[in-house]
């Protein structure tokens, strides 16, 4: 892992760098939640909403990446959607595979629905230290080791990368960032990563 990915210090952003889109992922099952998290009001508004206004300021285009249900149900959305590239095996890299065939020319800042605790202080530390040279920009997780896949900045050169994993079957962006050159960055607060997946979770942080 330490010689695929990279730490080094990137170098300025000039007019040649790729634009960036915002994609929320929103087509998870929420199965332990038991409610759809992307739903969930913790800010006033329902969840994929809030981060929709909190990607706006950094992106060309939000989207939000959905499943084929939610796709028909959320047909008059305000906010453009995505529908999640097929496989019997769900999970978030069937739609950072849509977005990233949609637009194969951006990069994509990629966000997670179940974030609640998430702010423009990480968003704005992300982008700053975005490295376009690499496959990908993103944080280390909770655990302080590895790629948080799930708040990250793919970019065009990983189209190839995960379009290639897809196809061999592979299902874990984390995996894929590990293996490849990223750009990893300190996050400038760890609980602002934190998954909030059940009831319990929830309550346990007062929301």
């Amino acid at each position: 892992m330490a010689n695929a990915i990279s730490t080094e210090t990137n170098n300025p952003i000039d007019s040649s760098v790729p634009p960036i889109n915002g994609l929320v992922l929103i087509g998870g099952r929420s199965l332990r939640m038991g409610a759809d998290k992307a739903g969930l009001v913790y800010h006033g508004k329902p969840q994929r909403e809030h981060l929709t206004d909190l990607l706006r300021p950094y992106c060309q285009t939000v989207y939000w990446s959905v499943n084929a249900e939610q796709f028909d149900a959320l047909q008059q959305s305000p906010v453009p959607l995505l529908l999640d590239v097929e496989n019997p095996r769900p999970g978030p890299l069937n739609g950072i595979l849509a977005a990233l065939n949609h637009d194969p020319a951006s990069a994509w800042l990629i966000v997670a629905c179940d974030m609640p605790l998430l702010t423009d202080r990480s968003l704005r530390a992300l982008v700053a230290g975005r490295n376009p040279t690499c496959m990908a920009t993103a944080f280390y997780d909770t655990d302080g080791q590895f790629p948080e896949p799930l708040l990250c900045i793919w970019e065009p050169a990983s189209g190839p990368i995960v379009r290639d994993a897809f196809g061999r079957g592979m299902v874990s962006p984390r995996k894929l960032l590990m293996l490849n050159p990223t750009e990893l960055l300190p996050a400038p607060d760890l609980r602002e990563l934190t998954n909030i997946n059940s009831p319990d979770e929830r309550s346990e942080l007062g929301l």
